[in-house]
């Protein structure tokens, strides 16, 4: 179903899914409670909340896969902890705060989160042609999402430890460091949403992810548009600019390869440049920045043993529009529902279902942006090339884009390395 949203309203807890999920919790006063749910699960300090304890699951990580996955897996009854080494949960924000309205159909968040609603994308080709495509969504207050979620999942009957750094994981358990102290926490099954440069996925032998690397920056805006823009040019090699207004400002940013990382801030400079040339900018006032990295290749292996990777841990990005907040929320559902059920059943086999389940959610759609990806890397600088005619094949605003995607197998074999002795 589909929400109705009120701006600026006080903060209902409100349940968009599916009809065999749980009934919205409501009346919640988000900016009065929030904090009191993450200073304490039911009424147990922070700093209290038992790291030694034995527990079914630890998610590392409370980001929208993190706090989605420890919501699904306490809803089930399993007994869980959800750690961040963050001060404060969703700061500081590494997203364009874009996402499609299907999000609400599995996130918990109040209309307080949405800044303003998007009507359809328009893509900008260097040529000076454009075109628009639907593109129905929502621009987030993304800290204050991501509180909202990891709210959800204490309500829900997990607890939380924040400035909890996940250290090491072995057989032993999950080493953290809280403070100056030094913990070991015990469960049954970790599940690693920790972000591209995860620690867990280091833990389970897994290779640094590929990926884009992301300047932005929030700049006062003339006026509201209710339309995202995306420009492309043969600077941003690999990438692309984008303008997502949030109202009073936008989030302007570029993002390339990581070769060119050198690069970026010069190529940001071109584009702000441009946007005041264009009178899309009457100047540049610069109220925040941020950056960071999209993971951006192949769908790789999740499942290690009793380890899940989710979200950007685990690649579950696009690889050409680099969105992920939807995929990490469905993807963190599903490992925390998967994970409660292998607790239930005391079969840890029964997590092998957790790939099979993403796969079939949005593994076709994630292998095709790689193969896509691939194709405009290798031909992005090569010489006579109709550069506009790449971006139609590469870009999903155009048609051109989805030729072949039939032929791609929903279940995609995965390199079965030996499992980590964890």
């Amino acid at each position: 179903m589909n929400p109705t949203l009120k701006k600026g309203g006080v903060g209902e807890f409100s349940r968009f899914a599916s009809d065999n999920e749980p009934s919205a919790i409501s009346n919640i006063a988000v900016n009065g409670i929030i904090g009191e749910f993450l200073e304490g699960a039911k009424g147990v300090p922070l700093g209290k909340v038992d790291l030694n304890s034995s527990y079914d699951i630890v998610v590392i990580g409370a980001g929208p896969a993190g706090s989605s996955a420890a919501r699904a897996a306490a809803q089930r009854g399993a007994k869980v902890l959800l750690i961040d080494r963050r001060r404060h949960i969703g700061i500081p924000v590494q997203c364009a705060e874009f996402v499609p309205q299907w999000i609400s159909r599995h996130a918990f968040f109040s209309s307080a989160c949405v800044i303003q609603t998007v009507d359809k994308m328009v893509t900008h080709l260097p040529d000076g042609t454009s075109y628009e495509m639907k593109s129905p969504g929502f621009m987030l207050d993304r800290s204050l999402f991501d509180k909202e979620l990891a709210a959800s999942a204490v309500l829900s009957g997990g607890k939380i430890s924040i400035e909890t750094e996940a250290v090491n994981l072995s057989p032993e358990g999950l080493a953290v460091e809280r403070g100056s102290k030094r913990e070991l926490i015990h469960s049954k099954v970790f599940i690693g949403a920790d972000g591209a440069h995860s620690s867990v996925a280091r833990s389970a032998g897994q290779p640094p992810l590929k990926t884009i690397l992301a300047l932005q920056y929030e700049v006062v805006i003339p006026e509201p548009q209710n339309h995202v823009d995306v420009y492309f040019h043969k600077d941003y090699k690999g990438g692309y600019a984008w303008f997502f207004p949030k109202g009073r400002t936008a989030n302007v940013g570029v993002g390339i390869i990581a070769q060119k990382m050198t690069l970026l801030s010069k190529r940001m400079d071109h584009f702000l440049d441009y946007l005041v040339g264009s009178r899309k900018l009457s100047s540049v006032e610069i109220v925040a920045k941020t950056g960071g990295s999209i993971p951006c290749e192949k769908p790789r292996r999740t499942v290690f043993d009793n380890i899940l990777l989710a979200g950007d841990a685990a690649g579950h990005t696009h690889s050409i529009t680099g969105a992920g907040v939807l995929n990490a929320v469905i993807a963190g559902e599903i490992a925390g529902k998967v994970a409660a059920e292998a607790i239930e059943r005391g079969n840890l086999q029964h997590l092998q279902n957790y790939e099979v389940q993403c796969q079939e959610a949005f593994g076709k759609s994630l292998a095709y942006s790689a193969l896509k990806r691939e194709f405009l890397e290798n031909n992005w600088n090569q010489p006579n090339i109709d550069f506009e005619g790449l971006i139609r094949k590469t870009w999903v605003g155009f048609k051109e884009y989805y030729e072949g995607r039939r032929k791609i197998e929903l279940h995609p074999s995965f390199p079965r390395a030996e499992d980590p002795p964890l």
